[in-house]
């Protein structure tokens, strides 16, 4: 039988949203690795490079300067925290609680005013009035709900005539090749571990997420999985290794999402209601390829000096229409 299958007779996983899977139970979705919000800026780090070019591309994008910017699905306070200084006001919203929660907390540690975050339960009619924002972002976050599709006419909705949506998302043909079925093993405390267990379905773009939460340590959940130092391969997650831990099981759930290649949103976006969707190159694959070209005597040492170096680079890389195939960002404008 197979393992989902077998997890599902002997689990019996309740269904949830991804927010109650994951989210919920995270104290920072990045790991504290976001650049500025958790570290300082590292002008010698081509990840920050990265960030600061992403930051860039959701800006100039929406053209959110001065305008209500909604930021769909936050997560630690990215990038709402990051464009804030640019936007007139930030407004986040998040399927979970707890997201919220550390938003706000890090943007009060941050001394950021002008952007407050609310709690939205996932596939609920967001709490805003029609045509109330200047501009929208999304970061990997529409694929998360429910129902996609439902998500993005209420991001339509709540946008003004003429006001862009920036999107980003998660094709499942990165995991194309071997990487459909993932396990990943998390430490919730000192005495409990969630196993998470993926199962990718790219041609069909849907995501079976299964979360198996044991009252263990995580090292001890590695033992009985024969898991090799921190890694946990899917192969170790056996029928046998799972009923020795049955007995240690405090909870279990499943969810399967949504996660829709760019041909995919571009046809919902024009059926909700966007006038003009196009797919565009980013602002981090182009800051990450710029750094990759300067060497160390060349680049710009501070924040303000790369900010001042990207900016026109990004603004021509975000209006570049590039190739459905590769699953580019997406700009669309109502």
């Amino acid at each position: 039988m197979d393992i989902f299958s077998w997890i599902a007779e002997e689990f019996m996983p309740e269904i949830r949203p991804t927010t109650a899977l994951i989210y919920d139970a995270m104290a920072s979705q990045s790991g504290e690795a976001l650049p500025i919000i958790y570290r300082p800026f590292d002008a010698g780090h081509p990840g920050h490079w990265q960030d600061r070019g992403s930051a860039l591309d959701f800006a100039l994008s929406t053209r959110c300067e001065g305008q209500r910017v909604l930021d769909f699905g936050p997560g630690d306070g990215w990038p709402s925290l990051i464009i804030a200084p640019y936007a007139g006001e930030v407004v986040g919203v998040d399927g979970s609680a707890r997201r919220v929660s550390v938003c706000a907390a890090n943007a009060a540690r941050l001394g950021i005013t002008n952007a407050t975050f609310h709690h939205v339960a996932p596939g609920s009619r967001l709490p805003f009035d029609d045509n109330s924002f200047g501009a929208v972002v999304a970061a990997s976050s529409v694929e998360q709900t429910p129902d996609p599709r439902a998500t993005l006419t209420e991001l339509c909705r709540v946008l003004r005539p003429g006001g862009k949506l920036r999107l980003s998302y998660e094709s499942l043909k990165r995991y194309s090749g071997g990487e459909e079925r993932e396990a990943w093993l998390w430490a919730l405390d000192d005495g409990s571990t969630r196993l998470m267990l993926y199962d990718r379905a790219t041609e069909e773009e849907i995501a079976l997420q299964v979360a198996l939460t044991f009252g263990l340590p995580r090292d001890e959940v590695g033992r009985v999985l024969g898991a090799s130092g921190d890694a946990v391969a899917f192969s170790d997650v056996t029928q046998e290794a799972l009923s020795r831990l049955l007995p240690a099981v405090v909870d279990a759930g499943a969810c399967t999402t949504r996660h829709p290649s760019c041909g995919t949103w571009m046809r919902w976006l024009s059926e909700v209601g966007f006038g003009l969707v196009v797919p565009t190159h980013s602002g981090a694959e182009i800051a990450g390829r710029v750094f990759g070209t300067l060497s160390e005597d060349e680049r710009p040492d501070t924040l303000e000096r790369i900010d001042a170096y990207l900016r026109p680079i990004v603004a021509i890389a975000i209006e570049l229409p590039a190739p459905v195939e590769l699953d580019p960002m997406i700009t669309a404008v109502k």
